[in-house]
């Protein structure tokens, strides 16, 4: 009953930062399925290397930007861009995991 009568306000204010769930779920679902994919591979460097390129690149200067100016709308920027970052050099990965698994078979079949 406390909410109650700020409920349409919170509603409101919400409404502004929907958007926002579509490039956060969407790259985060692309990152983190590329996640099992190195864990399948037992690739933990790999997903290292790439969460903390991720987070210099992609969080940390915009995450900076959004304290600063006290703005939420750029902390979700920051999320959006982390995920981005992570998807990518996660993708950037691939082939050549792809390529190790061409030379193990061309080694068990040999």
């Amino acid at each position: 009953m406390i909410f109650k009568n700020y409920q349409s306000e919170i509603i409101n204010n919400l409404r502004s930062y929907i958007p926002w769930l579509l490039p956060v779920l969407g790259f985060g679902s692309v990152a983190y399925a590329l996640d099992g994919y190195f864990l399948g591979l037992t690739q933990g460097h790999t997903l290292r290397q790439a969460m903390l390129k991720a987070t210099v690149i992609g969080f940390i200067p915009s995450a900076i930007t959004a304290w600063y100016f006290h703005n939420s709308h750029l902390l979700w920027l920051s999320m959006s861009l982390f995920m981005a970052a992570r998807t990518i050099t996660l993708a950037l990965c691939v082939p050549k995991t792809l390529t190790k698994m061409q030379g193990w078979k061309n080694k068990l079949l040999s």
